[in-house]
C-alpha cells in the first residue's frame, strides 16, 4: 500500500480548506496559527505542489488543492460515519438531541420518564442551545427548531402546528384593573420575544385597533419570558405546548379564549441519513406520539 501523508497535516489542510482561513481552522483543532500553517506547508513539501494560494484576502485553493479537498473531506466523513456506527453498536445507544431551552424544560423533561419506562435500550441526551448547531461537527443526532421547516442539507417534520394566545399570572385577571377582555390590555405590559408582529396579529384578530402592538417588554429567550408573565410582568404570547404545564399547574392563565395560527412552527430537523437510523427513528416516531397528546 503507498505510504500516507502525515495524519496531522492532513487534518490540518482539510480544515484551512473547509474555512479557506489558518485562523478558522486553529479554533477548529486547538492548536496555533502557526502549527497550521507549518503542517500545510510540511504536506507541501511531501507532495510537491503547492495547496494554497496566500491571498490578502484569504486562502485560495489550487487544482491540486481542490483535488485533495475534496478527497479528505469525503474520507473524513466516511470515517466519523463508521466511528458513529461502531459507537452505537458497542456502547450505549445514545441519541443526542439539540432544542432551545424552552422546549426542553417545558415541553422535554416532564416527558422523559415515560421514554425511559417504554425504551430502556435507548439514552436521550438533551443539549439545550440558543443556536443552530453542525450535526455533524457537534455529533448531534437530531434536534428540534423553531421555524418555517426549510433548513438547507435538512430533513425535516413537523412537531406542532403553533397556535399562540396570550396568559399572564392568574394575579392580573383580579385587582383594580383586571384582565377580563382584550382592550384591558392596554393596563399591562405587553411580553414580546423576536417575534414582536404576533402581538400585532392577535390583537387585529381580538379586535382591538387602539393599542401599540409594539409596547412592553422585549425578552427573547422565551423561558425568561414565560418566567416573567408568572412574575406578573405582563402577558405573554405562547404556543400550547410550552405553557400546558404552567396553566395545569395554576402558574399561568389563559384570560381570553382567542389564539392566531402562526407561520413559524416546531419542527423535528436531522441530516437525511440520520433519520434512517432506527435508535433515531424511535425517539422521533416517540416525539410525535407526545405532540399528540396536546
Amino acid at each position: 500500500m503507498a505510504r500516507l501523508p502525515p495524519l496531522n497535516g492532513l487534518k490540518a489542510f482539510d480544515a484551512a480548506a473547509r474555512h479557506r482561513s489558518f485562523t478558522a481552522a486553529a479554533r477548529e483543532l486547538h492548536v496555533t496559527h502557526g502549527a497550521v500553517s507549518r503542517q500545510v506547508q510540511q504536506l507541501e513539501a511531501y507532495l510537491n505542489v503547492r495547496l494554497f494560494e496566500r491571498l490578502p484576502r484569504g486562502l485560495e485553493l489550487t487544482s491540486p488543492g481542490r483535488m485533495l479537498a475534496l478527497t479528505t473531506q469525503q474520507s473524513f466523513e466516511q470515517i466519523a460515519e463508521t466511528v458513529r456506527d461502531l459507537r452505537n453498536r458497542s456502547g450505549p445507544n445514545i441519541i443526542t438531541l439539540t432544542t432551545v431551552a424552552s422546549i426542553a424544560a417545558r415541553w422535554l423533561v416532564p416527558r422523559m420518564e415515560r421514554f425511559q419506562t417504554s425504551h430502556p435500550d435507548i439514552e436521550i441526551r438533551l443539549s439545550p442551545t440558543p443556536s443552530l448547531v453542525d450535526f455533524e461537527r457537534d455529533r448531534v443526532d437530531l434536534g428540534i427548531r423553531y421555524g418555517l421547516g426549510k433548513w438547507p442539507g435538512l430533513h425535516s417534520e413537523r412537531l406542532f402546528a403553533s397556535r399562540e394566545f396570550p396568559v399572564c399570572a392568574p394575579r392580573l385577571t383580579k385587582g383594580p384593573h383586571p384582565l377580563r377582555e382584550p382592550a384591558d390590555l392596554r393596563f399591562f405590559n405587553l411580553l414580546h420575544d423576536t417575534t414582536t408582529g404576533h402581538w400585532k396579529l392577535w390583537l387585529k384578530v381580538a379586535g382591538v385597533t387602539d393599542l401599540d402592538a409594539g409596547r412592553g417588554i422585549v425578552i427573547e429567550e422565551r423561558n425568561v419570558l414565560l418566567q416573567a408573565a408568572i412574575e406578573g410582568q405582563g402577558v405573554a404570547l405562547a404556543p400550547e405546548p410550552i405553557v400546558a404545564g404552567d396553566i395545569a399547574a395554576g402558574r399561568l392563565v389563559r384570560p381570553f379564549d382567542i389564539d392566531i395560527k402562526v407561520a413559524p412552527g416546531y419542527f423535528i430537523v436531522c441530516p437525511p441519513a440520520h433519520r434512517e437510523r432506527p435508535h433515531v427513528a424511535e425517539v422521533i416516531d416517540w416525539l410525535h406520539r407526545e405532540a399528540d397528546t396536546v
